[in-house]
Formats: structure tokens, C-alpha cells, sequence
């Protein structure tokens, strides 16, 4: 069975990738790197991936284990999916002038 504290800790990755994806969408390109989103970024990944080793570690029921680490992939996939919208306006054609 899964401790209550990472059951917490895999809440909060959820909540704070679902604040962070916001963010991203909703704060313009040029202000995000003073609002130190890359940096939120790279915590929210960091802790993906520690996450996903204390589940392994911890999580002996295999359906557990399965949905923990579902859980931890769909928060950081959030986080992937706004960072691959911003990708695609950024990487857009300006519109022209008639």
C-alpha cells in the first residue's frame, strides 16, 4: 500500500503541474522567464522522476503502482503539452500586413 505522504506529494505534483500549465498559457512569452516558470519546470520534473522511483520503491500492489504512475506521467504530460503550444505559436508565422 502507498504511504500517505507520497499519496500527498503525488497530489500536490498534480497541482502544481496544473497551476504551472495556467501559467504558461495565460502569462506572455516575454514576461514568463521573470516569473521564473522555466525554473517551476524543471522542479515539477524533477520531482516527476523522483515520484516515479519512490512509487517502484515503495508500491508493491501492481494496479497501485500502476495508477501512482499514471498519475505522476498525466500531471508532467500538462506541463509537456502547454510548453509544446507555446512551441508552436512561438515557431508561427507572424501574421502579414495587407
Amino acid at each position: 500500500m502507498m504511504t500517505p505522504l507520497l499519496t500527498r506529494r503525488i497530489a500536490e505534483l498534480e497541482l502544481d503541474a496544473a497551476v504551472l500549465r495556467h501559467r504558461l498559457l495565460h502569462i506572455p512569452l516575454a514576461l514568463q522567464e521573470d516569473c521564473g516558470l522555466r525554473a517551476c519546470h524543471r522542479i515539477i520534473g524533477r520531482e516527476a522522476l523522483t515520484l516515479f522511483r519512490a512509487v517502484r520503491q515503495e508500491t508493491r500492489d501492481d494496479d497501485e503502482c500502476d495508477r501512482a504512475l499514471c498519475r505522476i506521467e498525466a500531471a508532467y504530460q500538462l506541463v509537456h503539452d502547454a510548453i509544446e503550444a507555446l512551441a508552436v505559436l512561438a515557431l508561427a508565422d507572424p501574421p502579414t500586413r495587407h
